[in-house]
């Protein structure tokens, strides 16, 4: 799944965002501060995530955030990293 991770950071808004290939009707769940999971309407499937706040106050909790993605989109670490460095050059 992490191959289909679209990627987007909007630098003046410091928002970052993930979606996945799925569309259509859905809504969100904030989990963590700032980290809302969107979920299709239609049957629950996790679709993307929005992260606000990300460079002021989730890059200095990288471990934190790529823990998440991974264990959210049940993919491994390193394919949860890969996804933030191609939005924002995080390594």
């Amino acid at each position: 799944m992490a191959d289909d991770f679209r990627v987007r950071y909007d630098t003046a808004s410091d928002v970052l965002y993930i979606t996945t290939s799925g569309f259509g009707p859905a809504h969100g769940k904030e989990d963590a501060p700032s980290v809302f999971w969107r979920y299709l309407d239609v049957d629950g499937t996790l679709v993307g995530v929005t992260i606000l706040d990300f460079d002021s106050y989730w890059k200095p909790r990288l471990p934190n955030l790529i823990e998440q993605i991974a264990h959210h989109f049940h993919v491994p670490a390193q394919a949860a990293q890969h996804a933030l460095a191609r939005a924002h050059g995080v390594s």
